[in-house]
């Protein structure tokens, strides 16, 4: 087990359709919406006897091929393209891009977020010009915060492992953006 780091191509509408929708999100996501736990109703609530209202609005549909993951790579991806372990200014920063939350739900370690069409196309022209070589530019484990990052004993113990994986996880999130970016998508992030 660990934390793995997932992502899904979704039409702007679609995103408007899902936000602040905790349970549709549990839908959308998961194919099923029993996974979400509404919170208790508050002591007022209880007293004047309200429910909260059911919502019946439609789950947008899901597309073949439209999630992708970076497994447990994810932090040294985010690393590796940024050179910060949190935040960066970076338009390579769409790993840690926490800004645009999508709905009060917990789907599995923390809630999901939403990565803007605009936010997309930066990351997808960024990332189309880092060549391999580039990319393993800061892949120095006597240089890296290894102890901030998730993995990161991983990369002191097995460098060449780590670099093979780190680039394959890499290859794939640079691919899955470059769609979404040709499509005008957004893309919803979460943690599991």
């Amino acid at each position: 087990m660990g934390i793995v780091y997932s992502l899904i191509r979704v039409r702007p509408e679609s995103v408007a359709t899902l936000r602040d929708r905790p349970r549709a999100v549990a839908e959308f996501v998961y194919g099923d919406p029993d996974i979400y736990e509404a919170p208790a109703p508050s002591f007022l609530a209880r007293l004047f006897g309200l429910t909260p209202k059911a919502d019946k609005h439609p789950v947008p549909e899901r597309r073949e091929g439209d999630e992708g993951d970076l497994d447990k790579a994810w932090h040294i991806v985010h690393y590796l393209l940024t050179g910060a372990t949190n935040v960066s200014d970076s338009p390579l920063n769409l790993i840690a891009d926490e800004r645009d939350r999508l709905a009060e739900i917990d789907l599995g370690y923390g809630p999901p977020f939403v990565v803007a069409p605009e936010q997309v196309a930066e990351f997808s022209n960024a990332a189309q010009a880092i060549t391999d070589q580039a990319f393993f530019a800061r892949l120095v484990p006597d240089e890296m915060p290894l102890e901030e990052l998730y993995l990161g004993d991983s990369v002191r113990e097995n460098p060449e492992e780590m670099a093979g994986y780190a680039l394959e996880k890499f290859h794939l999130l640079r691919d899955f953006v470059a769609v979404a970016s040709a499509d005008g998508e957004a893309i919803i992030t979460y943690y599991c």
